[in-house]
């Protein structure tokens, strides 16, 4: 069979196949879902980009394979420096590997993983817009927690430029099993996306999460470290 795998940044359980936030719309992921099977207690092996993308990608966890970290190439690890990743598998089968967008951490690509990649196997994802001034949130040090809206079309989107992309490579005629993977990078922050989403949304109308006083009394100091640091 081919194999069109998606990876969508930060996403969580924010779905409404999943049910986590009684705002959101999400009609397209929810007409997939409805088209298969739908795990409802699935977890990544880390709580950051890197070592839960190299764990997804190899299948081991950070805990053998000492990837824990944003800052750590996947292939320095002896554990995962000659590792079979699953796209590799595919290749090794017969299967046309291609990609685009956001699979692995942004600062690692894995170029012996695809036989082609969008934009480039240096660069993996395309660049977004970003508002003029900064931050549009009126927060101070606010970094990369922003959000506000841009002026432009859905098309001055990175992602958007994935999603084509993969369409065209999934309208093509094939004369090999494939497997396409396309790498979305919203809703990754900084929120800065076209006006017509904030539309959506509007304030007197958000449902705001339940934050618990105690949240991190069991979080170790790591945990507390990453939660609470300057910035963000």
């Amino acid at each position: 069979p081919n194999v069109l795998f998606i990876a969508i940044d930060d996403l969580n359980d924010w779905v409404g196949c999943l049910g986590a936030n009684p705002d959101v719309k999400t009609p397209n992921i929810d007409r997939l879902a409805s088209q298969g099977v739908l795990f409802t207690r699935a977890y990544c092996a880390a709580p950051v980009c890197n070592p839960s993308r190299a764990a997804l990608m190899t299948g081991k966890r950070p805990s053998t394979s000492g990837v824990y970290e944003n800052r750590q190439p996947m292939r320095l690890s002896p554990v995962l420096k000659d590792a079979v990743t699953m796209p590799q598998h595919f290749i090794a089968n017969g299967y046309r590997v291609v990609g685009g967008g956001k699979i692995y951490h942004g600062a690692y690509p894995d170029p012996q993983s695809w036989q082609e990649y969008f934009p480039s196997q240096e660069r993996n994802a395309p660049g977004n817009p970003v508002p003029a001034k900064r931050p549009v949130n009126g927060i101070p040090n606010a970094a990369q927690f922003d959000w506000g809206p841009l002026d432009g079309p859905d098309s001055d989107m990175g992602d958007m430029k994935v999603v084509e992309w993969a369409s065209k490579e999934l309208s093509r005629q094939h004369d090999k099993p494939f497997f396409l993977a396309c790498g979305l990078s919203k809703p990754h922050l900084p929120w800065y996306v076209p006006q017509k989403y904030f539309d959506m949304y509007p304030l007197d109308k958000i449902t705001l999460p339940v934050v618990k006083e105690d949240d991190l009394d069991d979080v170790p100091a790591e945990g507390k470290r990453l939660a609470l640091r300057q910035g963000d």
